[in-house]
C-alpha cells in the first residue's frame, strides 16, 4: 500500500480552503489562480503540480465531495439515505455553500448528475405509478431540480441561523 505523503495532503487542503475562501469572496469567474496561491501561500509551480487549472481543481474538489455522499449502504431507506445526503451537505456547508454560490454551474451540472443516477432511481418507480400520464424525463428533472432548490433553502437557512448566534 502506498503511503500517503502529509505534505502533499497539507498542501492540497490549502489550496482547497483558499480556493473556496476566493469562491465565497469573488465567485468562480473572477477567481484567478494568482487568488488562490496568495491565499493559499504556495508557488505557482506547486499548484500546478498538483492541477492544470482552476477547472481542474473544481473537479477534484467535486469528486471529494461526492465520493462518500453517494456511497449508499444496501440496508438504508430511502428516507435513511436522503437523510444521510443531507447531514453529508451539513457537515460539509462550508464547502457546499461557496461551490453552490460560486455563479458557476459546473458543480451545479455535477451535483444534478449525480443526483438523477442516485437519487431519482430510488422514487423513480412510486412516481411513475403515480403520475403514469408524466414522462419520466420531467419527473426525473422535477425531483432533481426541487432536491437542489430544497438544499440550497436549506443552507442558505443554516447560514442566516448561523450568523444569528
Amino acid at each position: 500500500m502506498q503511503k500517503r505523503d502529509r505534505r502533499v495532503s497539507k498542501t492540497k487542503k490549502a489550496i482547497y480552503q483558499a480556493f473556496l475562501q476566493v469562491l465565497n469572496d469573488k465567485g468562480y469567474d473572477a477567481t484567478t489562480v494568482q487568488d488562490i496561491i496568495d491565499l493559499a501561500d504556495v508557488g505557482r509551480s506547486t499548484f500546478y503540480c498538483h492541477y492544470e487549472s482552476k477547472e481542474l481543481l473544481l473537479d477534484e474538489l467535486c469528486r471529494y465531495l461526492f465520493h462518500h455522499l453517494f456511497e449508499r449502504e444496501e440496508h438504508l431507506t430511502t428516507e435513511d439515505y436522503l437523510a444521510h445526503i443531507f447531514l453529508h451537505f451539513q457537515k460539509n456547508q462550508d464547502h457546499v455553500t461557496s461551490l453552490l454560490f460560486s455563479k458557476n454551474d459546473y458543480f451545479l451540472r455535477q451535483l444534478h448528475k449525480e443526483l438523477e443516477h442516485h437519487v431519482y432511481p430510488m422514487v423513480a418507480e412510486d412516481l411513475q405509478e403515480a403520475y403514469p400520464s408524466i414522462p419520466a424525463s420531467y419527473l426525473k428533472h422535477f425531483v432533481v431540480t426541487n432536491f437542489i432548490e430544497t438544499l440550497t433553502w436549506w443552507l442558505k437557512k443554516e447560514n442566516l441561523i448561523q450568523k444569528t448566534k
